[in-house]
């Protein structure tokens, strides 16, 4: 199946679906970065930041290119806290959670006092202490069971 990002990243794409031309901002071993089509109403400068090789998903991605994305967001973060206070950095790891483009990518968005962008809108479930307590144990089993595989 071909990839938007893939194609992106090795040239047989030079531009983004709506004909702007793809521009890496900045580039690393593992990772590049790169100004997105979509941006909130109120703000500039959605970034993505992607790996260069092809994972669907987080999981998919090794530990050494996993570094390299998060030190790549980092820098990506600090730029944009030049002009903006704050950012929110985001990943849609899945069709359920909104991924469209099926390449592991993360969303820098700057973020301004008053820009109006909602991230959070769900609805808050309110659990007794015990429904609390016997989540948190589940989700614990669940990792104590991968780390020990």
């Amino acid at each position: 199946m071909p990839c938007l990002f893939c194609d992106f990243i090795s040239g047989k794409r030079k531009t983004h679906l709506n004909g702007f031309p793809f521009e890496t901002l900045h580039e690393s071993k593992h990772s590049i970065s790169f100004l997105s089509i979509d941006f909130p109403a109120t703000e500039d400068g959605h970034i993505l930041v992607i790996p260069k090789e092809h994972f669907e998903s987080i999981e998919e991605i090794s530990d050494e290119i996993f570094l390299d994305l998060t030190r790549h967001l980092k820098l990506i973060s600090k730029i944009l806290r030049n002009e903006s206070p704050a950012n929110n950095i985001l990943l849609n790891n899945g069709a359920a959670a909104g991924q469209q483009v099926f390449h592991a990518h993360f969303h820098l968005i700057p973020r301004n006092p008053g820009d109006q962008i909602q991230l959070e809108g769900w609805t808050r479930k309110n659990l007794a202490d015990n429904e609390f307590t016997k989540l948190h144990q589940k989700l614990r089993q669940f990792i104590e069971k991968e780390i020990s595989s």
